[in-house]
């Protein structure tokens, strides 16, 4: 029973209830009924921490769930509010670029850090985020949460960025606070070459942030080179967004950062809740900041690309393109390929088709895979996570099973 004075109508921000929830493809139904999970592009070989465990025990991972680490804070009391092991470590690791501690802001994973950026910068209903589709969804809708407006301006036919088109739309748009830019991108796996990135933070028509997320740079071919953590030296309206949960393979700890001038990390802290990274999750993503767990992350990384490079050779064989596969679009610095269904015997790409083979793998196969046909020059596509060497060969087992039906 409810009183009779309160309705959900008056309590709640309209802009809430009319919003859809954010469905993710991880949830305890699909899990249960899936067998190869190729669709939310985790890290499909595992994690650094699995990898070090049986390094380090012979196979014996039980060290993971045992006894927390000496010297590990208790779980009765609040986790470190300022982190500064763990940052200290972040640190380390980014040392070439020159990156501090009061240059660090964690996040319960990348989608936290993105909506804290958002809430910080934009006023609802006056502000708003410039976005560069096909992108990651998630921009849109946490603006739209936050009662920002969302303005685009698509990338080309071949997913680059359009620069002065960017800044057209900015001088057209004085209420623009942040421009999110995913390198590479999802679900083009393309990288923005950081002279892009220079134009739009020297344009003086924008007051805001660029925000420059890197979730998948790890996969990159040279990502020393393409970070833009390589443009802090001189930029202080940069925000760039790194997570665990790609390269480390460490989703399930949800830990993003975002890297920023100290003055706009103070901002970011401010508004943040208290003691937002639990204690496990700090020891856990300590313990992949190990030399051993940096190393093994880095193994990780190389065995997927190479099951990229294997499977696009498959993908892009005489047998797959008789049955009506297309080359894969993008630049494929990622760990997923997106991949055009055609019509049969044609080069036109068939969204529907593509419709069928998505539910086809899933119903028959056990195979999820992700339908973005609906994004801008996607027409058609798939995007695939790459899996393990096994995944793979049942993915395309199903892949000319299915394409022979349809």
């Amino acid at each position: 029973m409810k009183p009779a004075h309160f309705s959900l109508e008056g309590a709640i921000r309209p802009n809430v209830i009319a919003l859809p929830k954010f469905i993710t493809s991880t949830s305890d139904e699909i899990q249960a009924r899936r067998k190869i999970l190729l669709d939310a592009n985790e890290n499909s070989l595992g994690t650094c921490l699995e990898s070090l465990a049986v390094m380090n025990n012979n196979g014996d991972t039980s060290s993971l769930l045992g006894p927390a680490p000496a010297g590990a804070p208790p779980l009765n009391r609040y986790p470190s509010a300022s982190q500064a092991k763990l940052k200290g470590l972040i640190v380390n690791s980014k040392k070439e670029w020159g990156i501090t501690e009061k240059m660090v802001c964690l996040g319960t994973g990348a989608a936290d850090i993105i909506d804290l950026i958002i809430r910080v910068t934009c006023r609802p209903g006056q502000d708003a985020i410039l976005i560069t589709p096909p992108t990651f969804g998630l921009y849109m809708f946490r603006a739209a949460l936050n009662g920002a407006q969302s303005i685009s301006c698509p990338l080309d036919a071949s997913f680059k960025l359009q620069p002065n088109e960017i800044e057209k739309t900015l001088d057209g748009n004085s209420n623009v606070k942040l421009i999110f830019l995913a390198s590479p991108g999802n679900p083009t796996g393309t990288l923005i070459p950081l002279q892009d990135i220079q134009a739009l933070l020297d344009h003086p028509g924008f007051k805001g942030y660029v925000v420059v997320d890197e979730a998948y740079i790890d996969y990159a071919n040279y990502p020393d080179k393409a970070t833009a953590l390589n443009l802090f030296s001189e930029y202080a309206n940069l925000i760039v967004i790194q997570t665990f949960s790609k390269g480390p393979g460490l989703a399930g700890l949800r830990l993003g950062i975002a890297f920023a001038h100290p003055e706009t990390i103070r901002m970011l802290e401010k508004v943040q809740v208290p003691y937002c990274i639990p204690t496990t999750t700090s020891i856990l993503a300590q313990a992949g900041l190990s030399p051993d767990g940096l190393q093994s992350q880095r193994l990780l990384v190389q065995k997927i690309i190479a099951n990229r490079e294997a499977l696009v050779r498959v993908l892009t064989g005489t047998t797959m393109a008789d049955l009506g596969v297309g080359k894969p679009l993008g630049a494929g610095e990622a760990n997923f390929i997106l991949l055009p269904i055609l019509k049969h015997a044609s080069s036109v790409p068939d969204s529907s088709r593509a419709g069928m083979v998505c539910d086809k793998l899933e119903e028959d196969h056990n195979i999820a895979v992700r339908y973005v046909a609906m994004m801008p020059h996607c027409e058609g596509c798939l995007r695939i996570t790459v899996g393990t060497e096994e995944e793979n060969r049942k993915l395309v087992d199903g892949l000319k099973k299915v394409l022979s039906e349809i």
